[in-house]
Protein backbone atom coordinates (compact mmCIF):
# COMPACT_ATOMS: atom_id res chain seq x y z
CA UNK A 1 0.00 0.00 0.00
CA UNK A 2 0.74 3.59 -1.10
CA UNK A 3 1.92 5.56 2.19
CA UNK A 4 -0.05 8.93 2.45
CA UNK A 5 1.78 11.30 5.10
CA UNK A 6 -0.20 14.22 6.41
CA UNK A 7 0.47 17.47 5.01
CA UNK A 8 0.15 20.25 7.15
CA UNK A 9 0.72 23.62 5.15
CA UNK A 10 3.50 24.38 7.59
CA UNK A 11 5.65 21.95 5.87
CA UNK A 12 3.97 21.47 2.58
CA UNK A 13 4.34 24.88 1.34
CA UNK A 14 7.91 25.73 2.29
CA UNK A 15 9.42 22.75 0.08
CA UNK A 16 6.83 23.64 -2.50
CA UNK A 17 8.58 26.60 -3.15
CA UNK A 18 11.98 24.39 -3.28
CA UNK A 19 10.69 22.73 -6.00
CA UNK A 20 9.97 26.10 -7.48
CA UNK A 21 13.38 27.29 -7.35
CA UNK A 22 14.65 24.09 -8.50
CA UNK A 23 12.05 24.46 -11.80
CA UNK A 24 12.80 28.09 -12.11
CA UNK A 25 16.61 27.21 -11.61
CA UNK A 26 17.12 30.87 -9.14
CA UNK A 27 18.50 30.86 -6.23
CA UNK A 28 15.64 31.59 -4.29
CA UNK A 29 12.14 33.37 -4.73
CA UNK A 30 12.37 36.60 -2.54
CA UNK A 31 13.07 39.72 -3.58
CA UNK A 32 15.87 40.12 -0.89
CA UNK A 33 17.96 37.73 -3.41
CA UNK A 34 19.34 40.56 -5.41
CA UNK A 35 21.20 39.53 -8.31
CA UNK A 36 19.37 35.64 -8.20
CA UNK A 37 17.74 36.81 -11.40
CA UNK A 38 13.64 36.93 -11.95
CA UNK A 39 12.08 36.09 -9.16
CA UNK A 40 8.29 34.69 -9.85
CA UNK A 41 5.59 36.44 -9.46
CA UNK A 42 3.87 36.56 -5.81
CA UNK A 43 0.54 36.87 -4.76
CA UNK A 44 -0.53 38.35 -1.61
CA UNK A 45 -3.86 37.58 0.02
CA UNK A 46 -6.17 38.41 2.94
CA UNK A 47 -8.10 35.91 3.69
CA UNK A 48 -8.30 34.58 7.06
CA UNK A 49 -6.14 30.98 7.01
CA UNK A 50 -4.57 30.23 3.87
CA UNK A 51 -4.35 26.45 4.86
CA UNK A 52 -4.45 25.51 1.08
CA UNK A 53 -1.06 27.41 0.64
CA UNK A 54 0.67 25.65 -2.33
CA UNK A 55 2.97 26.74 -5.29
CA UNK A 56 2.78 25.99 -8.50
CA UNK A 57 5.70 25.33 -10.23
CA UNK A 58 3.94 25.74 -14.13
CA UNK A 59 3.10 29.24 -13.47
CA UNK A 60 5.99 30.40 -10.90
CA UNK A 61 2.42 31.83 -8.98
CA UNK A 62 3.44 31.82 -4.80
CA UNK A 63 0.58 32.20 -2.87
CA UNK A 64 1.39 33.96 0.65
CA UNK A 65 0.06 33.91 4.02
CA UNK A 66 -1.44 37.14 5.62
CA UNK A 67 -1.59 37.69 9.61
CA UNK A 68 -4.61 39.63 9.45
CA UNK A 69 -3.61 41.91 12.25
CA UNK A 70 -4.91 45.24 13.01
CA UNK A 71 -3.44 48.02 11.76
CA UNK A 72 -0.93 49.26 14.76
CA UNK A 73 1.44 52.81 14.78
CA UNK A 74 3.59 52.24 17.87
CA UNK A 75 5.06 55.72 17.42
CA UNK A 76 8.99 54.22 16.85
CA UNK A 77 9.08 52.80 19.78
CA UNK A 78 12.41 50.77 20.37
CA UNK A 79 11.06 46.87 20.18
CA UNK A 80 13.79 44.94 22.36
CA UNK A 81 14.67 41.35 21.90
CA UNK A 82 16.38 39.14 24.37
CA UNK A 83 18.20 36.68 22.55
CA UNK A 84 20.22 33.77 23.79
CA UNK A 85 23.52 32.98 22.17
CA UNK A 86 23.72 29.57 19.95
CA UNK A 87 25.84 27.72 17.68
CA UNK A 88 23.30 28.08 14.66
CA UNK A 89 21.07 30.37 13.67
CA UNK A 90 19.58 32.57 16.53
CA UNK A 91 19.39 36.10 15.47
CA UNK A 92 16.54 37.92 14.99
CA UNK A 93 17.78 41.14 13.83
CA UNK A 94 21.05 42.35 11.29
CA UNK A 95 22.14 45.87 11.12
CA UNK A 96 22.68 45.71 7.38
CA UNK A 97 22.52 43.98 4.16
CA UNK A 98 25.29 42.07 3.25
CA UNK A 99 24.34 39.55 -0.02
CA UNK A 100 24.01 36.51 2.13
CA UNK A 101 20.81 35.26 1.56
CA UNK A 102 19.53 34.69 5.06
CA UNK A 103 21.09 37.73 6.30
CA UNK A 104 19.05 39.72 4.03
CA UNK A 105 15.71 38.00 4.43
CA UNK A 106 16.15 38.81 8.08
CA UNK A 107 17.33 42.29 7.45
CA UNK A 108 13.94 42.59 4.80
CA UNK A 109 11.29 41.40 7.22
CA UNK A 110 12.00 43.54 10.16
CA UNK A 111 12.29 46.52 7.79
CA UNK A 112 8.49 45.71 6.32
CA UNK A 113 7.46 44.91 9.72
CA UNK A 114 9.13 48.18 11.27
CA UNK A 115 8.06 50.00 8.61
CA UNK A 116 4.49 48.18 8.92
CA UNK A 117 4.20 49.03 12.82
CA UNK A 118 6.16 51.68 13.51
CA UNK A 119 8.73 50.48 15.57
CA UNK A 120 12.49 49.82 15.77
CA UNK A 121 13.73 46.44 16.63
CA UNK A 122 17.09 45.72 19.12
CA UNK A 123 18.45 42.32 19.86
CA UNK A 124 20.36 41.89 23.40
CA UNK A 125 22.01 38.79 22.70
CA UNK A 126 23.24 37.02 25.93
CA UNK A 127 24.68 33.64 26.93
CA UNK A 128 23.88 32.77 30.76
CA UNK A 129 20.64 30.42 30.69
CA UNK A 130 18.95 32.28 33.70
CA UNK A 131 19.16 35.62 32.56
CA UNK A 132 16.35 36.02 30.93
CA UNK A 133 14.55 34.76 34.42
CA UNK A 134 16.75 36.82 36.38
CA UNK A 135 15.33 40.30 34.11
CA UNK A 136 11.90 39.02 34.42
CA UNK A 137 11.90 38.48 38.40
CA UNK A 138 13.64 42.38 38.59
CA UNK A 139 10.47 43.39 36.61
CA UNK A 140 12.78 44.78 34.14
CA UNK A 141 10.56 45.92 31.05
CA UNK A 142 12.98 46.40 28.58
CA UNK A 143 12.43 43.21 26.31
CA UNK A 144 8.74 42.65 24.82
CA UNK A 145 9.73 39.23 23.44
CA UNK A 146 12.90 36.90 24.90
CA UNK A 147 14.30 33.99 23.27
CA UNK A 148 15.33 31.46 25.55
CA UNK A 149 16.41 27.49 25.61
CA UNK A 150 13.70 25.32 25.90
CA UNK A 151 14.66 24.11 29.18
CA UNK A 152 14.71 28.03 30.84
CA UNK A 153 11.39 28.04 28.78
CA UNK A 154 9.78 25.31 30.75
CA UNK A 155 11.43 26.40 33.89
CA UNK A 156 9.91 30.17 33.48
CA UNK A 157 6.10 29.18 32.69
CA UNK A 158 6.15 27.20 35.75
CA UNK A 159 7.35 30.32 37.69
CA UNK A 160 5.06 32.36 36.05
CA UNK A 161 7.34 34.49 34.04
CA UNK A 162 5.77 34.05 30.30
CA UNK A 163 2.22 34.46 29.54
CA UNK A 164 0.11 31.32 27.72
CA UNK A 165 0.68 32.79 23.97
CA UNK A 166 -2.46 30.82 22.99
CA UNK A 167 -4.79 32.93 25.10
CA UNK A 168 -3.19 36.27 23.11
CA UNK A 169 -6.20 38.13 21.11
CA UNK A 170 -3.83 38.58 18.18
CA UNK A 171 -2.23 35.11 18.19
CA UNK A 172 -3.86 32.54 15.74
CA UNK A 173 -2.43 29.13 15.99
CA UNK A 174 -3.98 28.08 13.68
CA UNK A 175 -2.25 29.82 10.87
CA UNK A 176 0.15 28.05 8.49
CA UNK A 177 2.97 29.89 9.96
CA UNK A 178 2.85 28.39 13.06
CA UNK A 179 3.16 24.31 13.65
CA UNK A 180 0.29 23.42 15.72
CA UNK A 181 0.79 19.90 16.35
CA UNK A 182 4.48 20.34 17.64
CA UNK A 183 2.94 23.05 19.71
CA UNK A 184 0.27 21.12 20.89
CA UNK A 185 3.02 18.53 22.00
CA UNK A 186 4.84 20.92 24.54
CA UNK A 187 1.80 21.99 25.89
CA UNK A 188 1.37 21.38 29.50
CA UNK A 189 -2.05 21.22 31.00
CA UNK A 190 -3.97 22.93 28.36
CA UNK A 191 -1.48 25.88 28.56
CA UNK A 192 0.73 27.05 25.64
CA UNK A 193 3.87 29.31 27.11
CA UNK A 194 5.84 28.15 23.99
CA UNK A 195 4.99 27.98 20.36
CA UNK A 196 7.01 26.72 17.86
CA UNK A 197 6.66 28.84 14.43
CA UNK A 198 8.21 30.29 11.51
CA UNK A 199 11.04 32.16 13.32
CA UNK A 200 11.88 29.36 15.39
CA UNK A 201 14.74 28.81 12.66
CA UNK A 202 16.47 26.82 15.82
CA UNK A 203 13.33 23.88 15.80
CA UNK A 204 14.65 23.57 12.22
CA UNK A 205 18.45 23.87 12.70
CA UNK A 206 18.21 20.80 15.63
CA UNK A 207 15.79 18.57 12.96
CA UNK A 208 17.45 15.50 12.43
CA UNK A 209 17.70 14.17 9.35
CA UNK A 210 19.17 10.77 7.89
CA UNK A 211 21.18 10.62 5.11
CA UNK A 212 22.23 7.92 2.64
CA UNK A 213 25.18 7.19 -0.35
CA UNK A 214 24.11 6.74 -3.26
CA UNK A 215 27.37 4.96 -4.82
CA UNK A 216 27.22 2.59 -1.69
CA UNK A 217 23.54 2.24 -2.56
CA UNK A 218 24.26 1.44 -6.23
CA UNK A 219 27.84 -0.81 -5.36
CA UNK A 220 25.50 -3.09 -3.69
CA UNK A 221 22.30 -2.84 -5.96
CA UNK A 222 20.44 -1.70 -3.49
CA UNK A 223 19.11 1.51 -5.42
CA UNK A 224 17.27 4.58 -3.90
CA UNK A 225 15.62 4.32 -0.49
CA UNK A 226 12.74 6.52 -2.28
CA UNK A 227 10.48 4.11 -3.15
CA UNK A 228 10.48 2.39 0.17
CA UNK A 229 9.42 5.27 2.21
CA UNK A 230 6.54 6.14 -0.59
CA UNK A 231 5.47 2.74 -0.08
CA UNK A 232 5.85 2.71 3.81
CA UNK A 233 8.18 -0.42 3.62
CA UNK A 234 10.82 2.17 5.08
CA UNK A 235 11.20 0.06 8.07
CA UNK A 236 13.99 -0.57 10.65
CA UNK A 237 14.19 -4.51 9.87
CA UNK A 238 15.13 -2.98 6.36
CA UNK A 239 17.52 -0.21 7.74
CA UNK A 240 19.33 -3.19 9.46
CA UNK A 241 19.44 -5.39 6.13
CA UNK A 242 21.15 -2.55 4.07
CA UNK A 243 23.37 -1.82 6.61
CA UNK A 244 24.86 -5.39 7.42
CA UNK A 245 24.70 -5.72 3.84
CA UNK A 246 27.57 -2.61 2.90
CA UNK A 247 29.85 -2.67 6.27
CA UNK A 248 32.99 -3.48 5.00
CA UNK A 249 36.70 -4.12 5.84
CA UNK A 250 37.92 -1.82 2.91
CA UNK A 251 42.16 -2.27 3.70
CA UNK A 252 41.55 -5.63 5.05
CA UNK A 253 43.39 -5.62 7.69
CA UNK A 254 40.63 -7.84 9.82
CA UNK A 255 39.93 -4.78 11.67
CA UNK A 256 36.96 -2.55 11.38
CA UNK A 257 37.81 0.61 12.49
CA UNK A 258 37.59 4.48 10.71
CA UNK A 259 39.54 3.42 7.92
CA UNK A 260 36.59 0.86 6.78
CA UNK A 261 32.97 1.10 5.46
CA UNK A 262 30.06 1.29 7.84
CA UNK A 263 26.36 0.85 7.49
CA UNK A 264 25.48 3.82 9.92
CA UNK A 265 27.32 6.61 11.50
CA UNK A 266 26.34 9.23 14.13
CA UNK A 267 26.35 9.83 17.78
CA UNK A 268 23.92 7.82 19.84
CA UNK A 269 21.85 10.84 20.96
CA UNK A 270 21.11 12.14 17.62
CA UNK A 271 21.04 8.32 15.38
CA UNK A 272 19.72 6.36 18.33
CA UNK A 273 17.13 8.23 19.91
CA UNK A 274 16.04 9.47 16.72
CA UNK A 275 15.48 6.19 15.49
CA UNK A 276 13.98 5.66 18.89
CA UNK A 277 11.24 8.30 18.39
CA UNK A 278 10.77 7.40 14.90
CA UNK A 279 9.40 4.33 15.63
CA UNK A 280 6.60 6.16 17.03
CA UNK A 281 7.55 5.80 21.13
CA UNK A 282 7.92 9.04 23.13
CA UNK A 283 10.11 8.95 26.66
CA UNK A 284 7.68 11.26 28.49
CA UNK A 285 4.14 10.68 27.09
CA UNK A 286 1.28 13.35 28.49
CA UNK A 287 -1.69 12.12 30.74
CA UNK A 288 -5.30 12.79 29.86
CA UNK A 289 -5.04 16.59 31.64
CA UNK A 290 -2.34 17.40 29.56
CA UNK A 291 0.44 16.90 32.20
CA UNK A 292 3.41 14.52 31.97
CA UNK A 293 3.50 11.06 32.89
CA UNK A 294 6.67 9.11 33.38
CA UNK A 295 5.45 5.91 31.54
CA UNK A 296 9.04 4.05 30.47
CA UNK A 297 9.18 1.65 33.09
CA UNK A 298 5.69 0.15 32.05
CA UNK A 299 5.24 1.26 28.30
CA UNK A 300 6.04 -2.56 26.87
CA UNK A 301 5.71 -0.33 23.16
CA UNK A 302 8.82 2.02 24.23
CA UNK A 303 10.70 -1.55 25.39
CA UNK A 304 10.13 -2.76 22.31
CA UNK A 305 11.59 -0.24 20.03
CA UNK A 306 14.70 0.59 22.20
CA UNK A 307 15.43 -2.80 22.24
CA UNK A 308 14.79 -3.07 18.19
CA UNK A 309 17.08 0.10 17.87
CA UNK A 310 19.87 -2.04 19.96
CA UNK A 311 19.33 -4.36 17.46
CA UNK A 312 18.81 -2.56 14.28
CA UNK A 313 22.53 -0.48 15.87
CA UNK A 314 24.67 -2.33 18.16
CA UNK A 315 24.09 -6.12 17.74
CA UNK A 316 24.07 -5.35 13.90
CA UNK A 317 27.67 -4.34 13.75
CA UNK A 318 27.17 -1.76 11.24
CA UNK A 319 27.54 1.20 13.53
CA UNK A 320 30.98 2.85 13.78
CA UNK A 321 31.09 3.78 17.45
CA UNK A 322 32.90 6.33 18.81
CA UNK A 323 32.68 8.19 21.80
CA UNK A 324 32.14 11.45 20.47
CA UNK A 325 28.70 12.68 21.27
CA UNK A 326 28.46 16.43 20.90
CA UNK A 327 26.20 18.34 17.65
CA UNK A 328 29.02 18.61 15.99
CA UNK A 329 30.15 14.81 15.91
CA UNK A 330 33.46 15.79 13.76
CA UNK A 331 34.80 12.18 12.72
CA UNK A 332 31.07 10.93 12.11
CA UNK A 333 31.12 14.01 9.21
CA UNK A 334 34.14 13.65 7.80
CA UNK A 335 33.81 9.65 7.08
CA UNK A 336 30.44 10.33 5.77
CA UNK A 337 31.95 12.79 3.32
CA UNK A 338 35.07 10.68 2.86
CA UNK A 339 32.32 7.99 0.98
CA UNK A 340 32.67 5.50 4.86
CA UNK A 341 29.13 5.25 5.53
CA UNK A 342 25.84 4.35 4.00
CA UNK A 343 23.89 6.21 6.89
CA UNK A 344 24.27 9.12 8.44
CA UNK A 345 22.43 10.72 11.41
CA UNK A 346 22.74 14.77 11.57
CA UNK A 347 21.33 17.99 12.52
CA UNK A 348 19.44 19.61 9.62
CA UNK A 349 21.63 22.70 10.42
CA UNK A 350 24.93 20.72 9.19
CA UNK A 351 23.49 19.68 5.98
CA UNK A 352 24.91 22.51 4.18
CA UNK A 353 28.70 21.75 4.92
CA UNK A 354 28.51 18.64 3.15
CA UNK A 355 28.63 20.39 -0.11
CA UNK A 356 32.11 19.56 -0.61
CA UNK A 357 31.38 15.50 -0.82
CA UNK A 358 32.23 13.70 -3.99
CA UNK A 359 29.54 10.99 -3.77
CA UNK A 360 26.05 11.81 -4.69
CA UNK A 361 23.61 11.54 -1.17
CA UNK A 362 20.01 11.44 -0.49
CA UNK A 363 17.94 12.17 2.20
CA UNK A 364 14.96 10.31 3.83
CA UNK A 365 12.98 10.11 7.08
CA UNK A 366 13.72 8.11 9.84
CA UNK A 367 12.57 4.46 9.53
CA UNK A 368 9.25 3.31 10.78
CA UNK A 369 9.23 0.68 13.70
CA UNK A 370 7.18 -1.50 11.01
CA UNK A 371 5.17 -1.87 8.20
CA UNK A 372 1.66 -1.45 10.43
CA UNK A 373 3.00 1.93 12.10
CA UNK A 374 1.34 4.68 10.05
CA UNK A 375 3.33 7.98 9.96
CA UNK A 376 6.95 8.40 9.73
CA UNK A 377 8.06 10.41 12.52
CA UNK A 378 10.85 13.00 12.70
CA UNK A 379 12.49 14.32 15.58
CA UNK A 380 12.92 17.96 16.37
CA UNK A 381 15.90 17.49 19.26
CA UNK A 382 16.31 20.74 20.70
CA UNK A 383 14.63 24.44 19.94
CA UNK A 384 15.54 28.00 21.45
CA UNK A 385 11.69 29.44 21.89
CA UNK A 386 10.18 32.67 21.53
CA UNK A 387 8.39 33.84 24.68
CA UNK A 388 6.34 36.75 25.73
CA UNK A 389 7.49 37.65 28.69
CA UNK A 390 4.87 38.91 31.93
CA UNK A 391 7.22 41.64 32.01
CA UNK A 392 6.76 42.84 28.76
CA UNK A 393 4.97 46.67 28.98
CA UNK A 394 2.99 46.20 26.12
CA UNK A 395 1.78 42.05 26.16
CA UNK A 396 -0.59 43.44 22.97
CA UNK A 397 2.42 44.76 21.08
CA UNK A 398 4.40 42.06 22.04
CA UNK A 399 1.93 39.32 20.38
CA UNK A 400 1.33 41.52 17.75
CA UNK A 401 4.78 41.64 16.78
CA UNK A 402 5.27 37.69 17.02
CA UNK A 403 2.94 37.23 15.04
CA UNK A 404 3.69 39.17 12.51
CA UNK A 405 7.49 37.83 12.63
CA UNK A 406 5.80 34.31 12.13
CA UNK A 407 4.00 35.15 9.23
CA UNK A 408 6.60 37.20 7.24
CA UNK A 409 8.96 34.50 8.30
CA UNK A 410 7.12 32.12 6.61
CA UNK A 411 6.67 33.90 3.73
CA UNK A 412 10.41 34.80 2.89
CA UNK A 413 13.05 34.20 5.91
CA UNK A 414 12.48 30.05 5.49
CA UNK A 415 12.35 29.92 2.18
CA UNK A 416 15.63 31.65 2.21
CA UNK A 417 17.22 29.20 4.83
CA UNK A 418 15.52 25.80 2.74
CA UNK A 419 17.79 27.41 -0.55
CA UNK A 420 20.66 27.92 1.76
CA UNK A 421 20.74 23.97 3.30
CA UNK A 422 19.84 22.85 -0.10
CA UNK A 423 23.07 24.37 -2.25
CA UNK A 424 24.34 21.05 -2.55
CA UNK A 425 23.42 19.80 -6.63
CA UNK A 426 22.08 16.52 -5.22
CA UNK A 427 20.07 17.53 -2.88
CA UNK A 428 17.94 20.51 -5.13
CA UNK A 429 16.04 17.71 -6.75
CA UNK A 430 12.10 16.89 -6.68
CA UNK A 431 12.64 13.46 -4.37
CA UNK A 432 15.05 15.41 -1.76
CA UNK A 433 12.29 17.85 -1.80
CA UNK A 434 9.55 15.20 -1.64
CA UNK A 435 11.35 13.76 1.29
CA UNK A 436 11.95 17.04 3.17
CA UNK A 437 8.03 17.22 3.19
CA UNK A 438 7.46 14.01 4.52
CA UNK A 439 9.94 15.15 7.47
CA UNK A 440 8.38 18.60 8.03
CA UNK A 441 5.07 17.36 8.14
CA UNK A 442 5.45 13.98 10.38
CA UNK A 443 7.75 16.04 13.22
CA UNK A 444 7.45 14.83 16.98
CA UNK A 445 9.13 16.87 19.89
CA UNK A 446 9.21 14.36 23.30
CA UNK A 447 9.25 16.24 26.46
CA UNK A 448 12.06 14.36 27.86
CA UNK A 449 14.19 15.24 25.07
CA UNK A 450 13.50 18.93 25.67
CA UNK A 451 12.15 19.85 29.20
CA UNK A 452 13.70 17.27 30.27
CA UNK A 453 16.58 16.33 28.35
CA UNK A 454 19.20 16.11 31.82
CA UNK A 455 17.03 13.41 33.62
CA UNK A 456 15.92 10.99 30.76
CA UNK A 457 17.40 10.88 27.50
CA UNK A 458 21.42 11.95 28.72
CA UNK A 459 20.28 10.45 31.96
CA UNK A 460 19.83 7.34 31.04
CA UNK A 461 18.62 6.20 27.60
CA UNK A 462 21.26 8.07 25.37
CA UNK A 463 23.72 6.36 27.48
CA UNK A 464 22.05 3.46 27.62
CA UNK A 465 22.68 3.40 23.94
CA UNK A 466 26.25 3.93 24.45
CA UNK A 467 27.08 1.06 26.91
CA UNK A 468 24.71 -1.72 24.48
CA UNK A 469 22.27 -2.28 27.66
CA UNK A 470 19.08 -4.13 27.67
CA UNK A 471 18.54 -2.94 31.15
CA UNK A 472 16.50 -0.06 30.23
CA UNK A 473 13.46 -1.01 32.52
CA UNK A 474 15.08 -1.69 35.65
CA UNK A 475 17.21 1.82 35.39
CA UNK A 476 13.89 3.21 34.37
CA UNK A 477 12.18 2.23 37.81
CA UNK A 478 15.18 4.26 39.51
CA UNK A 479 14.21 7.03 38.26
CA UNK A 480 10.72 7.08 39.33
CA UNK A 481 10.76 8.74 42.31
CA UNK A 482 12.88 11.64 40.92
CA UNK A 483 11.18 11.68 37.75
CA UNK A 484 7.48 11.67 39.74
CA UNK A 485 8.64 14.75 42.31
CA UNK A 486 10.00 16.37 38.89
CA UNK A 487 6.08 16.20 37.65
CA UNK A 488 4.49 16.96 40.53
CA UNK A 489 6.92 20.10 41.05
CA UNK A 490 5.09 21.11 37.81
CA UNK A 491 1.25 20.18 38.39
CA UNK A 492 1.60 22.35 41.81
CA UNK A 493 3.33 25.46 40.07
CA UNK A 494 0.42 25.32 36.98
CA UNK A 495 -2.77 24.67 39.57
CA UNK A 496 -1.07 27.96 41.85
CA UNK A 497 -0.71 30.00 38.73
CA UNK A 498 -4.49 29.27 37.95
CA UNK A 499 -5.38 29.95 41.29
CA UNK A 500 -3.67 33.09 41.35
Amino acid sequence: MTFQQNKPAFGRRLLSLLLLCSAAAVPCVMTACGDAGTAPEVKETQNAVTQSAVTDAETEEVVRAADDLPERDYGGMDLAIFTRINTTHYQFVVEEQNADILNDAIYMRNLKIGERFNVKFSEQEYETETDAEKLVLAGDDTYSLMNVRCTAANNMAQKGYSLDISDLEYINLDKPYWDKEVTDSIAIGGKRYVAIGSSDLTAVDFMTILLYNKRIAESYDIGDIYPLVREGKWTLDKLREITMSVSSDLNGDGIMNEEDQWGMLGCAKYLHVSLLLGGDVLMCNKGADGFPVYTIPTDPRFVDVYNKVLDVCNESGAWYQTKDDTNEAVKYHEMFRAGQGMFMSTLFYYLETMRDMKDEFGIVPFPKYNEQQEQYRNRISFYDATIIPTSAKDPECSSIILEALNCESYNSVLPAYYDIALKNKYTRDPDSAEMLDIIMANRVLDIGDTFYQSEIRDGFVAPGFMNNSRNIVSTAEKKIKSMTKLFDKMRDAYDELANN
